[in-house]
């Protein structure tokens, strides 16, 4: 049996193009990789790296691409939503966000749903209908349609499918989420868009040139301005609902106002088997 490659926390950062953070979220608290044993828990930490690229091969068959007509379908939404009133408020909170900060949400949340349909498709040959209505109430089921020979039919399960950003460990679901009948899906699918929080900028940066080009800045940054470029999301895994942990905190976060329900992104379900058995349940 060959000796396995042993790799420090810095190379193996490097091998998996991981920041620190994220890194560090991935292994201590996702369970996405293990680090080997440390003697009586001291010592610098290893990791295997046959495993690493094991792990880092299964990210990548989930990882899809999307494109600025994708992004341009789900800023269409946001804008929608925006410009009718909707208000969004911080989680647990009643502070109201801020333009940018809603613009954001609302487009990760529905790139997560096209990344969904995409990869069902790319990888199974399954096609879904997604909602891309405005309604006036919270709507819990993202699939809304099955195509099964030629025609869509309503899916047999409902399906919520959840954003978060690419750092983030869990799936967390609020408990109204859970709780409510009329709220709450059979199956929640996670999943991790990495959305520049400049997206915006990005889009109308040759409008933002022609309206700073003669300010006494501009020459400071003109070269630094960037350009929108394919954005990619994670589909990291799937449970079912009586799947999820009833919690009032997971690492590095207090939940106020009740309880959360939530999931390890690394033990949710995620190989090419149980991708399959939903979607034959679907």
């Amino acid at each position: 049996m060959p000796e396995q490659e042993i790799l420090t926390k810095k190379e193996a950062m490097e091998f998996l193009g991981l920041d620190s953070k994220t890194f560090d979220n991935y292994f201590k608290h996702a369970d996405e990789f293990k680090c080997l044993e440390r003697p009586n828990g001291r010592g610098f930490f290893k990791f295997n790296k046959a495993e690493l690229k094991k792990w880092q091969e299964n990210y990548n068959w989930r990882n899809i691409e999307l494109d600025l007509d994708d992004y341009a379908l789900c800023l269409d939404f946001a804008l929608a939503q925006h410009l009718r009133g909707y208000v969004m408020s911080d989680w647990g909170t009643g502070r109201q966000r801020e333009f940018g900060q809603k613009i954001t949400n609302w487009v990760k949340g529905q790139l997560a749903e096209i990344a969904v349909q995409k990869f069902f498709k790319k990888e199974f040959n399954c096609e879904v209908n997604l909602d891309f209505e405005i309604h006036e109430n919270i709507v819990p089921q993202d699939i809304i349609g099955v195509k099964e020979n030629s025609n869509f039919r309503e899916p047999r399960i409902g399906v919520g499918i959840k954003s978060s950003k690419p750092k983030n460990a869990y799936l967390v679901l609020g408990e109204n989420e859970v709780t409510l009948e009329e709220r709450r899906s059979e199956i929640y699918i996670f999943c991790r868009p990495d959305i520049p929080d400049d997206h915006l900028l990005r889009l109308t940066k040759d409008k933002i040139i022609e309206a700073v080009k003669n300010k006494p800045h501009f020459d400071t940054y003109k070269n630094n301005i960037p350009s929108f470029e394919n954005m990619y999301c994670e589909i990291a895994g799937y449970c079912s609902i009586n799947e999820l942990e009833r919690v009032t905190s997971i690492p590095g976060q207090e939940f106020e106002n009740g309880y959360r329900y939530v999931k390890k992104s690394g033990a949710l379900h995620r190989s090419r088997q149980k991708w399959q058995e939903l979607i034959d349940r679907l």
